[in-house]
């Protein structure tokens, strides 16, 4: 049973620490934010369901994204977290 609940901490331990580090996104930053994931990340390919990735896979296919297509770090942090707040389910778009 223990090794179950040691499972269990590990495998939504990620998820829960994007719920407890997303920050709240006034409307304004999340228009912008969702304006430029689709200019940035469609302009190169199809978009990807974000919650179809664990959270190690989805931060590693975050940074090497923001590398390749240049995103300031203002940039890349509000598109994180916005993509954050859509994969914990915040957002109204990601319900």
């Amino acid at each position: 049973m223990r090794a179950l609940a040691s499972i269990l901490v590990v495998v939504f331990g990620g998820f829960l620490h994007v719920l407890a580090d997303t920050p709240e996104l006034t409307p304004k930053e999340e228009l912008a934010a969702r304006k430029m994931y689709v200019a940035k990340c469609a302009k190169c390919h199809k978009f990807y369901e974000p919650r179809n990735y664990n959270e190690v896979d989805w931060r590693k296919w975050m940074e090497a994204m923001s590398r390749k297509t240049k995103l300031k770090p203002e940039q890349d942090k509000l598109l994180n977290a916005y993509l954050d707040a859509y994969r914990s389910g915040t957002l109204s778009t990601s319900k």
